[in-house]
């Protein structure tokens, strides 16, 4: 078995970036609409605008793996970074850049270490909202652990556990692409709260209707299930390799409330079933036992934002939380999500950058 079976994840991640690329061109660049399309009284568009930005960020990454039979749960996560960052966004293009700081991250003796790249772009247009995740992870540590309601963390579990609780051996993979269209998107407008460079001055929500495709791939040098609590946990669990490729739809809501034009509120969930192949290599008493499933999965996204806007300045917070519940047997269940958090400071003015300018004009004609 070739290690996350690269050949297919390039493939996979190749169609992924086609259709991106395809979606933002067409949606991202609107062919001479006044104020991008947007009803004006509800929506003022500011990407003829240069949008400077100043943020603190933080990328995160978990595994969550549920017996609902004994009520027993574990939870994994990398010791990832707290960023700081600056960024412009300008007739739709968006470049940020973020570097971790030691003084804000110095939890490596206690957490572990980490090794990471992680990319996630969330391109908000204004018929269209699109995820896209290309992770890269080693090296985690147990986070959460509970046994029939009891916190496995306590003090007299630490020391079962201490083998088991940092995981440099643990590697994961994650890629994944989802698309939203949103359906009434005239008077609302995901870049006003998530990129900053537009002004939703009235509340207004939308139907949200799209699916995502996702790869997700882990493996490590020993079960997943710590040895000294392994007994609470499914069979299925214990695997040291998994790989998942899941398909599926989702229908949801979003909404943003606004009071007295400036101060905003953006909430957004959506959800949906998908299909899922996977395969898994289980560790046992009688060596690894490989197996080959289908299973019915439950993706979900969720999106919030608050602060205040004008047509200059913008101060707020976003999250986006992009997670999949996996069933590998009927009382096992295997989770992962992904997402980040980010405090933006941002202002917005006047400028012109003519090679920009040319390439929004090509892309008009794709």
């Amino acid at each position: 078995m070739a290690y996350f079976h690269t050949h297919k994840v390039r493939l996979l991640c190749c169609a992924m970036v086609c259709a991106a690329v395809k979606v933002v061109a067409q949606d991202l660049v609107p062919a001479g609409l006044p104020n991008g399309g947007f009803d004006e009284a509800y929506v003022l568009d500011r990407t003829d605008m240069l949008t400077t930005r100043f943020y603190v960020s933080n990328k995160f990454n978990a595994m969550d793996l549920d017996d609902q039979e004994t009520a027993a749960h574990l939870e994994y996560r990398p010791n990832t970074n707290v960023n700081l960052g600056i960024g412009a966004s300008y007739r739709a293009l968006t470049l940020n850049i973020g570097v971790g700081f030691p003084f804000l991250n110095s939890d490596d003796s206690l957490r572990g270490k980490t090794n990471y790249l992680d990319a996630q772009g969330n391109m908000y247009g204004r018929r269209f909202a699109i995820n896209v995740f290309a992770q890269t992870y080693r090296g985690y540590y147990i986070d959460q652990v509970s046994l029939a309601g009891v916190d496995a963390l306590a003090p007299q579990f630490l020391n079962a556990l201490a083998v088991d609780r940092l995981r440099r051996d643990m590697r994961q993979q994650n890629l994944g692409l989802s698309v939203m269209h949103i359906v009434k998107n005239e008077r609302f407008s995901y870049r006003a709260a998530f990129n900053q460079d537009a002004w939703q001055r009235r509340s207004a929500g939308s139907v949200l209707v799209g699916g995502s495709l996702v790869f997700q791939g882990m493996r490590a040098d020993r079960s997943a299930i710590p040895i000294a609590v392994e007994g609470a946990f499914d069979a299925a669990l214990r695997f040291r390799r998994i790989d998942l490729f899941e398909l599926g739809g989702m229908v949801g809501y979003a909404h943003t409330f606004v009071f007295k034009q400036h101060v905003f509120t953006s909430l957004s969930v959506s959800l949906g079933p998908g299909m899922v192949h996977g395969r898994s290599r289980i560790a046992g008493d009688d060596g690894a036992v490989d197996d080959r499933f289908w299973s019915v999965g439950l993706h979900s996204q969720a999106r919030v934002a608050l602060g205040y806007n004008s047509a200059l300045t913008y101060v707020g917070l976003s999250y986006v939380n992009e997670q999949s519940r996996t069933p590998l047997a009927p009382q096992a269940i295997y989770g992962w999500n992904v997402g980040n958090f980010r405090l933006f400071v941002t202002y917005r003015f006047h400028a012109r950058i003519h090679l920009v300018d040319a390439v929004m004009r090509r892309l008009q004609r794709l």
